[in-house]
């Protein structure tokens, strides 16, 4: 049977794009994106900052999924599960595992074995909520519940205009995520799971769904938070948990988040370790994680922290650091020269009833 005039145009336009120079190529995927969607209002290439494209292919009973910049760089959607958007992971013409692009990797996994490579093993993946994470109490961490009521008041300027974007930065398995998510904090808006590591990713997923969370909510990200794959302030609030202690690159890492933020009332909630935070703890090199390895970096003083985000470019009326007991540190920062201040414990009812609901089913 012949094809269909039809058939013989798709048939046209996919060998137009497939054999079509790379300049060409970009200037085709720029103007009409990956297949014809519009371009992703949040999500950017951590490469060269251009607009990212939704791509669906279906070979056969295969279903492929990625996300192309107007460069014509192409970003798989692991698995079905979450995009990877490392800057490493994405693929354009000409590009390919060379020699010394495998040195430098391997070198980066080397020096940063203990803070990110530890995170990418399934051992770690399992035992993070069946006991890791509940050792940070010792150290002076609130714990999940009271922790998610402070976010969530903070995060209440968000949550009042009904629809935001909200990060959950190095979310590990998804423990504030899913109340995040659960509680609406983003209203309708879009509420991303980001970490460095795949099995928490997927941890992450499995978690979510096993909650009883829409699949179709969720949005799980692979990325470097030295090189955010996000528009210049496109987003409304973002947070990390017990998380800034192990960045590699902290310094790059605040001015990125700073960058990504709104400039008019941003918000940033962070918790992490201060020295003290276990018996023989010390701080590491200034500037740079320090120790064979890149050990996990437990800051000097609330002070270091506040210093360290006012250079990344917070104001320093808008950036708040305290205590918690023997070692953590809490972390409030507010672009746009707001006070960084906690918002009313009533402000965190709504939410904080939203995922109550969730564990009254035996969901949480």
């Amino acid at each position: 049977k012949p094809p269909s005039r039809f058939s013989a145009m798709l048939l046209s336009a996919g060998l137009l794009l497939g054999l079509a120079r790379p300049a060409a190529k970009q200037r085709l995927t720029g103007l009409f994106g990956a297949d014809g969607a519009s371009a992703d209002p949040v999500l950017a290439c951590p490469r060269d900052g251009s607009a990212l494209f939704p791509e669906r292919a279906i070979y056969g009973r295969t279903r492929r999924e990625a996300r192309v910049s107007a460069g014509g760089v192409r970003y798989p959607v692991a698995d079905g599960e979450y995009v990877d958007l490392l800057a490493s992971s994405g693929r354009g013409d000409g590009d390919g595992i060379t020699p010394g692009r495998l040195a430098e990797e391997v070198r980066e996994a080397f020096a940063t074995r203990t803070q990110t490579q530890m995170f990418r093993t399934p051992v770690l993946g399992f035992l993070y909520e069946r006991g890791w994470r509940q050792q940070f109490r010792a150290a002076g961490f609130p714990g999940i519940e009271k922790e998610y009521d402070e976010v969530s008041a903070f995060f209440e300027p968000v949550a009042a205009q009904g629809r935001g974007v909200v990060v959950d930065m190095s979310c590990g398995s998804g423990l504030m995520y899913r109340r995040l998510l659960a509680g609406r904090i983003g209203g309708s808006g879009r509420t991303l799971a980001c970490d460095y590591s795949e099995v928490m990713l997927k941890e992450t997923r499995r978690r979510a769904l096993e909650q009883g969370l829409a699949p179709a909510a969720l949005e799980l990200l692979r990325c470097d938070v030295a090189q955010l794959p996000m528009r210049d302030g496109a987003v409304d609030a973002m947070h990390a948990g017990a998380a800034l202690h192990s960045w590699p690159n902290l310094e790059k890492g605040l001015s990125e988040i700073c960058r990504v933020l709104r400039p008019d009332g941003g918000r940033f909630f962070a918790t992490t370790f201060l020295r003290g935070a276990y018996p023989g703890t010390t701080s590491a090199t200034p500037g740079q994680s320090g120790g064979g390895g890149g050990s996990f970096r437990f800051f000097e003083s609330e002070e270091e922290l506040r210093q360290l985000l006012i250079a990344a470019g917070f104001p320093p009326d808008g950036v708040s650091v305290r205590r918690e007991g023997r070692g953590c540190a809490i972390v409030k920062a507010v672009l746009g020269g707001a006070a960084a201040g906690g918002g009313s414990t009533a402000a965190a009812a709504a939410p904080r009833a939203a995922v109550a609901g969730v564990a009254a089913a035996g969901m949480v």
